[in-house]
């Protein structure tokens, strides 16, 4: 009979993000992730079979994360004030421009090797199917007047450019410069009776 995990992949997971931000997934290893965790180098071996395919779960699991948390946001009452605290609550997880730099080496690995670039394509299309999902429903909720054709994509191009840009100067915070570009990209679609939404997300 099997031996029930007392260490879920969850768990796992979680701690090789927190190892992969700190040290990258180049210079990551096994036991750093399993110190953090309870587990050795080999069980982590049983589990993934190597550090790669570590690495492609963890991907995979974070390609799944941020699409449920915007779908979360629907249902709110604004809309499109939610959507743009989903995202400014991922950049507030980023603590230093060294930090940063180790996810975009980990975003090195999504363009270079076929099988991320796969898990990479899949969650772009995710996601901004997603923002498209909220930005209909704030439309609905008469938050927004308008969503162009492509405001999804720009959405979701205007999150990544600023936090590129903040790494770039590592002025201020991240999340700061996330509501910032966003509310620059969104302000101009918003309905005249959204008074809350620009105070929230500091919109003009």
């Amino acid at each position: 009979m099997a031996r029930p995990r007392t260490v879920t992949d969850e768990t796992v997971l979680a701690g090789a993000a927190v190892a992969v931000s700190a040290a990258g997934p180049g210079e990551v290893t096994l036991g750093q992730i399993g110190s953090r965790v309870g587990l050795s180098p080999a069980t982590l071996l049983q589990r993934f079979g190597s550090k790669r395919g570590l690495l492609l779960a963890l991907a995979r699991h974070g390609a799944d994360t941020l699409p449920c948390q915007l779908a979360d946001a629907q249902h709110a009452d604004a809309p499109v004030a939610a959507l743009v605290e989903v995202f400014a609550g991922l950049a507030d997880g980023v603590r230093s421009r060294k930090e940063f730099a180790n996810h975009l080496a980990f975003l090195l690995l999504d363009l270079s090797d076929p099988d991320f670039q796969q898990i990479s394509r899949d969650y772009a299309n995710a996601v901004e199917r997603a923002i498209a999902d909220v930005l209909a429903a704030s439309r609905a909720a008469g938050e927004l007047t308008s969503s162009g054709e492509g405001l999804a994509r720009a959405v979701h191009a205007a999150y990544n450019g600023a936090l590129v840009t903040w790494g770039m100067t590592g002025d201020g915070h991240p999340a700061e410069h996330v509501r910032s570009q966003l509310g620059h990209l969104l302000g101009p679609h918003l309905a005249d009776a959204a008074p809350s939404l620009r105070r929230d997300t500091a919109f003009p």
